[in-house]
């Protein structure tokens, strides 16, 4: 009996769960460092539910002879840089045996919702155990922008590390505001530049400042500072990764390394690779197990720099641009 697709609906959630579990089990074969929890259907059925609570959601099913075989669930949101659709991480799955092109199918579907919506940015979070749903992805012209990595500080060899000359190492506190209000723009630039050509928009520089000069005062976040002469060359940041209903990467006693910048002018002395380790070293001390962080692989900088710590890619976020000419010359064409 041939597949039939459908929009997906409230009553769905369950089957989807229970794909999503099975997903999770496979992945977790080949990434054993992946959370446990979500190989559980009535966790995985969580993960579906809080996706299709979105406000701005919308999925499609594949079934055959009554049974779900494979779902996409997406929503779209506004971003500086326009209307973007995502599929998050619990946002797919595909049932044993079944045909990855059911996925392109459904992505066909979801995708041409976003369009005409206006939506023109699509990225989809992928597993990286999932290399045929990659592999089928880069074939309908997606490709890698952004890469999940875990490190394992349980087993981790901490090597010993020796302090770039004439720096001072010390935890950011109340008052260094505008150490780190100075440092914001920092990855925004190295984003700006080629291969990537990201663009922040000026509107935004006032918030980024504002926003890294708070992360002084905030006492969850822990933010170690290279100094010299009274001037911050570099700063590594941590704050605990909290567990949550559709965060399948999240650990129990995991960090977050969510910033890391080091201006220009102070690279290649090691004060990155040495905030580094001082705060990996320190966050283990403290009792955290598994360490996650991002990059954008584009920034050439971070893509070569962070596999060096042993971080394993267990995701990543496949991107694909619309041309937004398609909403006129697609009703020109049918004339």
């Amino acid at each position: 009996m041939r597949t039939t697709f459908t929009p997906f609906t409230q009553e769905m959630v369950p089957e989807a769960g229970k794909l999503l579990a099975k997903r999770h089990h496979r992945n977790r074969q080949t990434y054993p460092i992946l959370p446990e929890r979500f190989k559980t259907s009535q966790v995985a059925e969580r993960a579906i539910e809080a996706l299709w609570k979105k406000k701005f959601k919308n999925g499609y099913a594949a079934f055959r002879n009554g049974i779900m075989t494979a779902y996409l669930l997406g929503e779209y949101t506004v971003q500086p840089w326009g209307r973007c659709g995502y599929v998050y991480l619990p946002g797919y799955a595909l049932a044993d045996g079944e045909n990855v092109s059911m996925l392109q199918d459904l992505y066909a579907l979801l995708g041409d919702d976003w369009v005409q919506n206006g939506v023109f940015s699509h990225g989809l979070y992928v597993s990286a155990a999932d290399t045929y749903v990659i592999e089928a992805l880069f074939d309908i012209g997606f490709g890698k922008e952004r890469v999940d990595a875990l490190l394992d500080l349980r087993s981790l060899d901490f090597p010993k590390q020796e302090k770039p000359e004439g720096i001072t190492v010390r935890r950011a506190g109340k008052g260094d505001n505008a150490y780190l209000g100075g440092i914001s723009n920092v990855i925004s630039n190295a984003l700006a530049n080629a291969p990537y050509w990201h663009p922040t928009v000026p509107e935004d520089w006032d918030e980024l400042r504002e926003g890294w000069s708070e992360l002084a005062d905030d006492e969850e976040w822990v933010i170690w500072m290279a100094l010299e002469n009274d001037d911050l060359l570099g700063v590594v940041g941590f704050r605990t990764q909290e567990e949550s209903d559709t965060d399948l990467l999240a650990n129990p006693h995991s960090l977050y390394m969510s910033i890391a910048a080091t201006k220009p002018q102070a690279r290649g002395r090691g004060i990155s690779t040495y905030l580094t380790w001082h705060g990996l070293e320190q966050a283990h001390r403290d009792g955290y197990e598994i360490c996650y962080t991002n990059w954008i692989s584009p920034n050439l900088l971070a893509s070569r720099h962070w596999p060096r710590y042993g971080f394993v890619e267990v995701s990543y976020r496949l991107s694909k641009r619309v041309d937004p000419m398609i909403t006129w010359t697609r009703n020109v064409a049918k004339l």
